[in-house]
């Protein structure tokens, strides 16, 4: 109730979206790790992987609030004097947090990336980030029915959460379908013991070069639901199978849902002192990054603040929530606006 007095306090008069977000760059002036929504989370062990993972072990305190197995947050940390966000599914089932107090990440870490290629680096056991609330809803829907997982390279990280959590709560057939790049499958050892633990449960290891259809392997007769998590392409082949054989499926998706419309508007953006064309399909800050622009990048769906500016005038509309801007000066996250009109922005 606080939040959202506080929060159409700041509509009315402080002309942003929510009191969070405007109080969280205030606040960082005096305790630059302060972040609005978050809770402190300390790093307990750091391993590497074959295939370029991270292993990442974090005790949250006592605040944070057990996930549901498939859910994610977004992982807070300081690098090169920044803190930058992004959002990873938690690996660890929750009752492994109730009985350890202890929550693990599974990150695929990529040597061009602004933030997992420096992770190894910037993180020291015994230091301390920030953590978000689990969210998301691509969790176990029903023990009663069969149930299929396919997973696409780091898409296995919800899985393995999903699977050990539920395995002793059906009899029904579990199965793991898991492509990966050749010696690049993860925890083969924790999925091994699962499936000589509970007879219900299988798995398969794949490359696409074994294996070119991704779904060859599913047993429709035994109507399984369908739970997929990779990249877009390999989601869209599995949803399109489902569909046609009347399976109920399920996908993790970590990314904004751009509302369908073919709008072929161009408006102009002015940005401090020099004037930019933007169009009415996609988001600011992934046009502003296309054309090189010197923007920051948070975790870009809208959780951190790090891409927010100031609107001076013109109206945009907030992806997360649909709702449109008013016209006059407003602060605003450029990775969930989305231009409805020509726009003075401060940078």
């Amino acid at each position: 109730m606080i939040t959202k007095v506080l929060d159409q306090f700041s509509k009315w008069f402080l002309h942003h979206q929510s009191f969070a977000g405007y109080i969280e760059p205030i606040m960082q002036m005096v305790k630059p790790a302060w972040r609005a929504g978050l809770y402190r989370a300390k790093i307990g062990e750091l391993t590497q992987h074959n295939g370029d993972f991270l292993s990442i072990t974090l005790k949250p305190t006592q605040h944070w609030q057990a996930h549901n197995a498939g859910q994610h947050i977004s992982l807070t940390v300081e690098i090169n004097g920044r803190l930058l966000t992004r959002v990873f599914t938690v690996a660890s089932s929750p009752e492994q947090f109730k009985t350890t107090g202890l929550v693990r990440l599974l990150i695929k870490t990529n040597e061009q990336g602004r933030f997992t290629s420096l992770l190894s680096s910037a993180l020291r056991v015994g230091e301390w980030c920030n953590i978000s609330a689990p969210s998301g809803d691509f969790v176990y829907k029903n023990t009663q029915n069969n149930a299929t997982f396919i997973a696409g390279g780091s898409g296995i990280t919800p899985m393995l959460a999903m699977i050990s959590e539920h395995l002793k709560h059906t009899t029904q057939k579990v199965s793991l379908i898991y492509y990966a790049k050749a010696a690049a499958h993860q925890c083969v050892d924790e999925l091994s013991a699962l499936a000589n633990q509970f007879s219900h449960f299988s798995f398969l290891l794949l490359t696409r070069e074994q294996s070119d259809d991704i779904t060859r392997h599913v047993n429709v007769w035994e109507n399984p639901d369908i739970y997929c998590c990779g990249p877009a392409n390999f989601m869209k082949t599995v949803c399109d199978f489902a569909k046609k054989h009347h399976l109920n499926y399920y996908q993790e998706a970590f990314g904004l849902t751009l509302p369908s419309q073919n709008d072929d508007s161009l408006f102009n953006v002015q940005i401090n002192s020099s004037a930019h064309v933007v169009n009415a399909n996609n988001a600011l800050l992934a046009q502003f990054e296309g054309k090189q622009l010197p923007v920051k990048r948070g975790c870009g769906i809208g959780i951190c603040h790090q891409c927010q500016c100031i609107k001076k005038s013109g109206v945009v509309r907030n992806l997360k929530t649909g709702e449109l801007s008013d016209n006059g000066e407003q602060l605003i996250q450029l990775c969930v606006s989305q231009p409805v009109s020509d726009l003075e922005l401060q940078l």
